[in-house]
């Protein structure tokens, strides 16, 4: 590079300003966006992100979205108000289920495997999956109760 006296500065125009990763970031955010909704291809897509990665320049940049619409702003998401907002007690009740489910389905297996190769035989499941399913049952009829 030449080197340029502090007196003869020439101003430098906006699209030769060097580029910086948050602003490639930006640009291959707006490309996934185009890719998504069906506006580029796989292999447009693919030529775009590799040029954006490349690019050194705001000008650069700009070439790779110039012909595409601006991305439609998200509606403000309102806050959740401390009755609507999950709990603690709301993930631990979701994990019981799933322990449940997850339980019943492996013992209903097992005694079909079993009524498959022995022929049919009492349905010993019901005793692990129902009084656990009851309680399930009762705890979430007393959390919707108690919700209003």
């Amino acid at each position: 590079m030449d080197d340029v006296g502090d007196g003869d500065r020439t101003p430098v125009r906006p699209e030769d300003m060097r580029a910086g990763d948050a602003d490639r970031e930006k640009v291959l955010d707006r490309l996934r966006i185009a890719h998504v909704e069906g506006r580029l291809d796989v292999l447009e897509f693919d030529e775009r992100v590799a040029a954006a990665l490349a690019a050194r320049t705001y000008g650069e940049l700009e070439k790779l979205t110039v012909d595409l619409p601006e991305p439609k702003k998200s509606k403000s998401v309102e806050p959740r108000t401390a009755a609507a907002a999950p709990t603690k007690g709301d993930d631990d009740f979701r994990q019981a289920v799933t322990a449940w489910a997850g339980v019943s389905a492996v013992t209903f297996t097992i005694w079909l495997i079993t009524v498959l190769v022995n022929g049919l035989i009492y349905p010993w499941f019901l005793w692990v999956a129902g009084p656990w399913g009851m309680i399930i049952l009762v705890v979430w009829i007393s959390r919707r109760l108690r919700r209003g």
